[in-house]
């Protein structure tokens, strides 16, 4: 386990499409923990293994309200529901902040770390974090859903 440096805007592993888990391995688990300890140290909700610079469909997320870490290996957002625009940042993307539409609620089905097959469903502030999360694992950043005047804004 160890804290990891993450990625910044303009890595090319960020713009790289990650691939599925095939099995479950220490290899694997130890990516999960080098994720934990790397969103710990950053205080932030959610890190995608992309951001560590690991192309494998990985992420974690940090539920606001119970604490609880969720780790989901080959996530799929399977439904979505109703949206809203918010100010949004990334962990690649320091202090800089976009307007994004997101959906207010999502179902992700994934793996756990023992290979269990699970079925997730969030709302508010996590369903935004499991989108934007599923977003690095394909390469698409925050970036993307920025408007001319805000890119203008940053100099990006």
């Amino acid at each position: 386990m160890s804290v990891k440096k993450i990625k910044q805007y303009g890595a090319d592993v960020l713009r790289k499409k990650s691939l599925p888990v095939e099995n479950i391995t220490g290899k694997t688990i130890k990516i999960i923990e080098n994720l934990e300890d790397t969103l710990k140290e950053s205080k932030g909700v959610g890190l995608a293994a992309p951001q560590i610079g690991v192309l494998q469909r990985v992420f974690i997320a940090i539920d606001p309200d119970t604490k609880k870490v969720i780790k989901i290996i080959n996530p799929q957002i399977i439904e979505s529901e109703d949206s809203e625009i918010d100010i949004e940042g990334c962990l690649s993307f320091p202090s800089i902040y976009f307007s994004i539409k997101r959906p207010k609620k999502i179902v992700i089905k994934g793996l756990s770390p023992k290979g269990k097959e699970i079925i997730v469903p969030v709302k508010g502030l996590l369903a935004r974090c499991f989108a934007h999360e599923c977003d690095h694992l394909d390469g698409v950043l925050i970036i993307d859903y920025a408007s001319k005047e805000e890119k203008k804004h940053y100099s990006l």
